[in-house]
């Protein structure tokens, strides 16, 4: 059964500006609570570096088609492209106007239509609504694109409006971490936000091995004091390549002691007040273990703030 709309349908509106050699900024819009966020989101990071934004609705294929088996009381082929069209257009009236964005609406999955979106214009940035009805759970095309969208994805929680006022960046030392911080760091520039860098180590006090087999008899510290003493050092030489960028903006590095570094970064976030946690990611696999991490992957769907998956 076909519903008579082709893959894709772009939908050109003329731009107030001439394009730049810049990667574009997508704005996935589902029409929820939160698709006016996503998209001012959008245009003001696009705004911030001269991008252009591509707004985009896919309608799902296999909503079409049941739309389609209902019965003629369902609009369907031209008509329903119309109205999607107008709405998405009145959308962009209404957040932006004349903002010279580029609207498209395509028919698929959803989340394969994004991806597919950002390999064809080579975007940087991913924005969509966390579609969570619960509050507490990531709707399932929002974590399909922050599992395997090949950019950045900006998860918008349908509370957020305006700028972000905190902003946490969570980080395990690693070179993903570094270019998390450096999105955190920019992020919080731009929109005049706190920031806040969290590491959470094991508890030396739980650490009973270690402290038999590392801890020197003779030594003036106990083996707890040395193991935070260590991990104080280990963050203020993560922090030393960004000093000159991390003295322009209110910031505060925190470290926390937990057996379970997800359970401590979803609390720290919920309770710090933060709106935005920014995490960096390990690769490129349709194995959310491999490319999330075990931690990210619970903090990801825990937290119930806007979250920022950084791709190394």
């Amino acid at each position: 059964m076909t519903t008579g709309i082709s893959p894709w349908l772009v939908v050109p509106i003329r731009l107030n500006h001439p394009m730049t050699a810049l990667a574009p900024i997508i704005a996935g819009i589902d029409f929820s609570a939160a698709s006016p966020a996503v998209l001012r989101q959008a245009v003001h990071a696009a705004g911030l570096h001269g991008a252009l934004v591509i707004t985009v609705h896919v309608l799902d294929s296999g909503s079409l088609a049941h739309r389609a088996a209902s019965g003629g009381a369902n609009p369907g082929g031209d008509l329903l492209l119309a109205q999607t069209r107008r709405k998405l257009e009145a959308l962009v009236d209404a957040e932006a106007p004349g903002s010279g964005i580029r609207v498209e609406v395509r028919a698929g999955a959803p989340a394969e239509e994004l991806q597919r979106l950002v390999q064809e214009t080579g975007a940087s940035l991913l924005v969509i609504a966390a579609n969570d009805l619960t509050k507490k759970r990531l709707g399932s095309i929002a974590s399909r694109c922050v599992r395997s969208a090949p950019c950045d994805v900006m998860v918008i929680r349908d509370w957020q409006e305006g700028s972000f006022a905190k902003i946490v960046v969570c980080t395990d030392f690693s070179p993903s971490s570094a270019r998390a911080l450096e999105r955190g760091i920019s992020l919080a520039a731009e929109q005049g936000a706190r920031l806040e860098i969290v590491h959470v180590m094991y508890p030396p006090s739980r650490d009973i091995w270690g402290e038999v087999l590392e801890h020197a008899a003779d030594s003036p510290l106990t083996y707890a004091e040395e193991c935070r003493a260590d991990a104080d050092r280990d963050m203020q030489r993560f922090l030393a390549p960004h000093a000159a960028a991390l003295a322009e903006i209110e910031h505060h590095p925190v470290i926390l002691e937990s057996i379970s570094s997800s359970m401590a970064l979803t609390h720290h976030v919920q309770d710090s007040g933060a709106d935005l946690v920014v995490l960096g990611t390990r690769g490129h696999s349709k194995l959310s273990s491999f490319f999330l991490g075990t931690n990210a992957e619970r903090l990801l769907h825990d937290a119930t703030v806007s979250v920022l998956a950084v791709r190394i």
